[in-house]
């Protein structure tokens, strides 16, 4: 009988260090995927002005092809727009996978709010950021997830004279790459509106 309770013990502890791990595991998976969200929707003056400098430059290359420049448009050196464009993406490259950042520069997600905040004079802080429940939790690969997000941020003129808070919703997706959660897909679903 004492084996018995003994064993049950043991499968209870064994059972119990499982269960906490993966909640554990899935809770840096939420973090990782927060501070991606928080990257992209903060935008400060230096971030605006480092986006500013590409204003009226085509992207190196595109004059190969022509179609979509604007005339008068001067192309960069690749050193100085990759520069630039490394600069802006400090914070979230090291986030993603490979396939992901390569996604999210040629969606422009990772630019999206600094072009508003630059187009309409603006630098935002996100006030408020909610991810849902993973879409994944009853597959059976864990390694995957998925959360629907919403972030409320706080739109600041440059003059500091007015504020708006304005919503966003999208959806991210991480995978274990490395025993490391790793960022593999963002899409902003609404981006903020701004109306006046």
């Amino acid at each position: 009988m004492k084996k018995v309770i003994r064993i049950f013990c043991i499968l209870s502890l064994v059972t119990l260090a499982l269960v906490g791990c993966s909640g554990s595991d899935e809770g840096a998976a939420k973090k990782v995927a927060e501070e991606l969200i928080r990257n992209i929707y903060t935008v400060d003056a230096k971030k605006v002005a480092e986006l500013k400098l590409l204003y009226g430059q085509a992207a190196p290359g595109s004059d190969i092809i022509g179609e979509g420049v604007p005339k008068g448009s001067t192309t960069p050196s690749n050193a100085e727009y990759t520069k630039t464009m490394q600069s802006l993406n400090k914070n979230i490259e090291p986030l993603m996978t490979k396939g992901g950042y390569e996604a999210i520069i040629a969606n422009q997600f990772n630019t999206a709010i600094a072009r508003i905040c630059a187009d309409g004079n603006y630098t935002t802080q996100v006030t408020d950021l909610t991810l849902g429940e993973n879409v994944y939790k009853d597959n059976e690969d864990k390694n995957t997830v998925r959360y629907y997000y919403e972030t409320k941020s706080k739109f600041i003129t440059t003059d500091g004279k007015s504020e708006k808070i304005d919503t966003s919703k999208g959806v991210i997706e991480l995978i274990k790459e490395n025993s490391k959660w790793k960022v593999q897909e963002l899409s902003i679903n609404q981006l903020p509106k701004l109306d006046k």
